[in-house]
């Protein structure tokens, strides 16, 4: 159970109190989805007993743990009018804001947060792009944000364990990685006689496209960057891209990439058991924990990105703002009431509350500054899994507490936490912050999903060697399978976005 609890401590994406009687007593229905196969019961947590305290408010609940049926809830929330007061982890896209907010059932918050969410608008005032990815293209905001300043990272680990056995070090160009991955492959660097190792694991397409970045490449998910001037790329009809093709292509006929790459899930790659030898060289992931058991997660370490040209630069993931966690309706009597209710947690107190309870009773802190959470670690684990808090599942409106979390009382979790910090440097957003209007994304889905089927399809026939990366016609024929399938007009349309984003 302690392992599980740590894992979930890693895995979780981590600022003064309003004083107590600072708000009339309040009443309200709040209703969210708390994570797919959530053990929390919203009722009974710990989060929302000490929230009560602090606030005076009183909440009743809808909670869903089925993403599934909590889309479907909220579809018929708005259908029928029957909605709750406030929307909490409430996964709303973009669209559904923006719809919402038209029809008047969202209700615009930019007004109200100066005088009832002074934690959230600071923030907002110090980090202006935070502000840009919540506001609307009216100029409303109707949900707030999730906030983290060290967000997860679809990060490269590598195992140190190996490298040290092989007396090599750390690969700084693709170059040093292939041979490094050539080393893993033949110098049975698990130590079990065995010729099992997997030099590089990875997810598909969507993993090995963060790999672009050692051919001078960084691209979202729609495949698009914008270069110095402004103008809009398409990633995968780059030279560098094609370069990593046919690069992808040798390792993969090496054996040095994982056979069964395109066909895995991380569901299949996790190891649970602590004996096992470790069979993955490098693998793609937020963090060790959440592929590896603590025993075998120690081994690995943070691969910094590859150089190219002597720079080094790296696709941010999600960035540090996960937008639609928290709505308040037409339905809601006390908007500012409930305003003062989730500012809470954008306080960095109010934050460290929400994460691991009341100090001195729930957790302790050391006299090192590290901290640690009470009672034995049986009990712990259990009561802080399931009724110390709910931060672990689902995304919640708050401002992650990062400092206190890096000072958690175990040396993996730091560990990887100043790893990552050190990623850091080394990210960029390949494309400004934008949000689409419902046109807009009706427009422009048809024709991604239909580029992004080839290009991902194609990455795999040329990685696997169906199509030969190296044969000028392969690579001709598949620039203008690109063309046929929209791609200019895709162009245009990201560079309409780009300029709207930045004026």
């Amino acid at each position: 159970m302690f392992k599980r609890l740590v894992c979930l401590l890693c895995c979780a994406l981590l600022a003064i109190f309003a004083p107590a009687g600072a708000m009339a007593a309040t009443e309200a229905r709040i209703a969210g989805f708390d994570g797919d196969n959530s053990r929390h019961r919203w009722e009974d947590n710990g989060f929302f007993t000490r929230m009560q305290a602090r606030t005076g408010v009183q909440l009743t609940f809808d909670e869903y743990t089925d993403y599934t049926k909590w889309q479907e809830a909220k579809t018929a929330m708005f259908a029928s009018g029957d909605l709750p007061d406030v929307l909490f982890k409430a996964e709303l896209t973009e669209n559904e804001q923006i719809t919402w907010a038209q029809s008047g059932q969202l209700i615009d918050l930019a007004p109200l947060l100066a005088e009832n969410a002074p934690n959230l608008s600071a923030l907002l005032a110090e980090n202006p792009t935070w502000k840009q990815a919540i506001t609307l293209p009216d100029g409303k905001i109707v949900a707030l944000p999730m906030l983290n300043r060290l967000p997860a990272e679809n990060a490269m680990w590598i195992n140190r364990k190996w490298l040290d056995t092989l007396k090599l070090t750390a690969p700084n160009n693709w170059e040093e990685l292939v041979q490094v991955l050539r080393a893993f492959r033949d110098g049975d660097p698990n130590q079990n006689g065995k010729a099992d190792e997997i030099p590089f694991s990875y997810l598909g397409p969507w993993d090995l496209k963060f790999l672009a970045h050692a051919f001078g490449l960084v691209a979202n998910d729609y495949n698009v960057y914008t270069d110095e001037t402004g103008a809009v790329r398409f990633m995968p009809e780059q030279s560098g891209y094609v370069q990593m093709l046919a690069a992808l292509s040798d390792a993969f006929a090496e054996g040095l990439l994982d056979a069964n790459g395109f066909y895995t899930s991380d569901t299949f790659r996790t190891v649970s058991d602590i004996n096992a030898a470790a069979t993955y060289g490098l693998y793609f992931g937020p963090n060790p924990l959440t592929l590896l058991p603590m025993e075998t997660a120690q081994q690995y370490e943070l691969l910094m990105p590859l150089t190219w040209e002597g720079k080094q630069v790296y696709r941010e993931l999600n960035g540090s703002v996960i937008r639609g966690t928290f709505a308040i309706t037409s339905a809601c009597k006390d908007p500012a009431a409930m305003l003062r209710w989730v500012d809470v947690l954008y306080s960095q107190e109010g934050a460290t509350e929400a994460l691991a309870g009341e100090a001195g009773k729930d957790y302790y802190v050391g006299a090192d500054g590290t901290w640690s959470y009470a009672g034995d670690t049986q009990t712990s684990s259990s009561y802080v899994l399931y009724d110390l808090s709910i931060y672990d599942s689902g995304n919640m409106p708050w401002l992650f507490p990062t400092d206190f979390y890096a000072r958690y009382n175990n040396e993996s979790i730091t560990s990887v936490q100043a790893q990552l910090q050190k990623l850091r440097a080394c990210i960029v957003n390949p494309f400004p912050v934008y949000t689409l209007t419902p046109e807009q994304s009706a427009e422009i889905a048809p024709v991604q999903a239909e580029l992004g089927r080839y290009v991902d399809e194609s990455l795999a026939r040329f990685v696997t060697g169906e199509w030969d990366a190296h044969d000028a016609a392969a690579i001709d024929a598949y620039r203008n399978g690109l063309a046929q399938r929209g791609l200019d007009g895709f162009i245009r349309f990201w560079q309409d976005v780009a300029d709207a984003a930045i004026r």
